[in-house]
């Protein structure tokens, strides 16, 4: 027959010996996961504030995709444009030549040649320059949307519940105003000039001065000058959103780490306290067990004698 209060240790001892082997699985599992978040340690209030902070955080990921695409698109732009204003430096350069005494007839031809492939140069640039099918430079193009929209992160509802005034969302209206052709910036063609010359004879220099005239004399001095104006504008509403975009990654970039370190704290296991539980938990775990195997041989030593004296 065995005393009760052996009986009552041996429960103790079992008590504390599943409670070792909780906290020391516990840990085991803290540390193999990497999150504090465990079968025995659920934390659900803590829980919810990891899910929300990293609903968040996808969402700055999209976002910030968005605004490097955004920014691809007006880089893209921003190249083209580049070199279409180096192209009317040089129609401007090839003019000023051709209307001076200082060279022949038929010299002043062989500039208008040149001239004219850059001037269809620029058109083929303004026409070709595309970014996933949207024209960037013609907004004369019929895919060209009347709209950019870019979208800098969540959407932001106004106290009316609309999202019309959504300060995440950047609009660029008038996209169709955008026109980098010839013919947008207002530049004169040389094909009737050449057509209408003999090769041998030339061009005179009254006729290469008309494609000097621009179109609104009281402000712009040549018609290069008024193509560089109209250039310019076009390219300032570019660089304006170009700059803006890249203030907005670097936004994006901040805020997100912040929240993946505001998430770490919370949901990353310290592997410097967990090892040290762990280690800790298996001491308690095997002095349980031999604490156990004692207990349960006195126990069957006990009963072995009395059976012996009875």
């Amino acid at each position: 027959m065995v005393n009760v209060s052996d009986k009552g240790f041996g429960l103790t001892l079992e008590r504390y010996l599943r409670k070792a082997q909780a906290a020391n699985q516990d840990a085991l599992e803290k540390l193999s996961s990497g999150t504090v978040f465990t079968r025995q340690d659920p934390r659900p209030s803590e829980r919810a504030i990891s899910d929300s902070l990293e609903f968040k955080i996808r969402g700055l990921t999209a976002a910030k995709r968005q605004v490097s695409d955004a920014s691809s698109m007006l880089e893209t732009a921003e190249s083209a444009f580049n070199e279409v204003n180096n192209i009317v430096l040089r129609l401007k350069e090839i003019t000023m030549a051709a209307t001076n005494t200082t060279i022949t007839d038929r010299d002043r031809r062989y500039l208008f040649v040149e001239y004219q492939a850059l001037h269809d140069e620029i058109n083929r640039i303004a026409t070709t320059t595309t970014y996933n099918s949207i024209p960037l430079l013609n907004g004369e193009d019929p895919k060209a949307p009347e709209s950019l929209v870019f979208r800098l992160g969540d959407p932001v509802s106004s106290e009316d519940g609309g999202t019309s005034d959504d300060p995440n969302t950047l609009t660029f209206d008038g996209f169709k105003n955008i026109v980098a052709t010839t013919a947008g910036l207002g530049l004169g063609t040389a094909k009737d000039l050449l057509s209408g010359s003999d090769p041998f004879e030339g061009i005179n220099i009254s006729d290469a001065a008309d494609l000097l005239i621009p179109q609104d004399s009281s402000i712009f001095a040549t018609s290069f000058d008024e193509a560089l104006g109209r250039l310019a504008e076009q390219r300032s509403v570019f660089g304006a959103l170009q700059s803006r975009m890249q203030r907005a990654l670097d936004f994006v970039d901040v805020y997100a780490e912040n929240l993946a370190a505001a998430k770490s704290n919370i949901t990353d296991t310290d592997y410097a306290r967990e090892a040290s539980n762990y280690a800790r938990t298996k001491i308690l775990l095997h002095a349980a067990t031999s604490m156990l195997a004692q207990g349960n041989v006195s126990t069957m030593l006990t009963s072995n004698l009395l059976s012996v004296l009875n």
